[in-house]
């Protein structure tokens, strides 16, 4: 490759990267932010439990793998009425908890199909793009752990998809 080329090809590349990142969707309205705990589990976890449950054939059983190394995150947040997540994506799974202070939540898929948590409310996430608003009139209060893959971000931002301008999301 001549000197011209190379030139030409670093250039696009970070014309490309800085587009990415002018076009990703930023939080706002977060106003409290904290990791309580950040671990490091630096081998494969294989981890299951198995609970007889009275009245029931079947129990309860969880189950837990990483194929590498993985991060466990403990984060504590808050965002105002109007606030977002901004669209976005992580590499692992999360699992998140309304706080029983919180108002309730819209949580958007890639497609822009809009589920509601309320106070209380657990649920997972993974690796899809998704967007969080808080369209209620009290802060939205979010406990979240992350099984993540060692020493990656936690989260990437993204572009919002193109149904996103038709709901008016950002």
């Amino acid at each position: 490759m001549n000197k011209e080329t190379k030139i030409l090809a670093g250039s696009a590349l970070a014309a490309s990267l800085i587009a990415g990142l002018a076009l990703a969707t930023p939080t706002i309205g977060a106003w409290y932010n904290v990791i309580l705990a950040t671990g490091t589990v630096n081998r494969d976890v294989h981890a299951h439990a198995h609970v007889a449950l009275p009245g029931t054939e079947e129990g309860f059983s969880v189950e837990l793998e990483t194929e590498g190394a993985a991060n466990f995150i403990q984060q504590e947040i808050k965002f105002s009425p109007g606030g977002t997540t901004g669209w976005h994506t992580h590499p692992g799974i999360l699992m998140l908890t309304l706080a029983a202070d919180s108002g309730p939540i819209d949580w958007y898929d890639a497609n822009c199909k809009k589920t509601v948590y309320n106070a209380g409310d657990s649920w997972t996430e993974g690796t899809k793009l998704h967007d969080v608003v808080n369209n209620s009139s009290i802060d939205a209060h979010f406990l979240v752990s992350y099984v993540v893959a060692k020493g990656v971000p936690k989260r990437t931002d993204q572009s919002a998809p193109a149904c996103a301008a038709a709901l008016g999301l950002r």
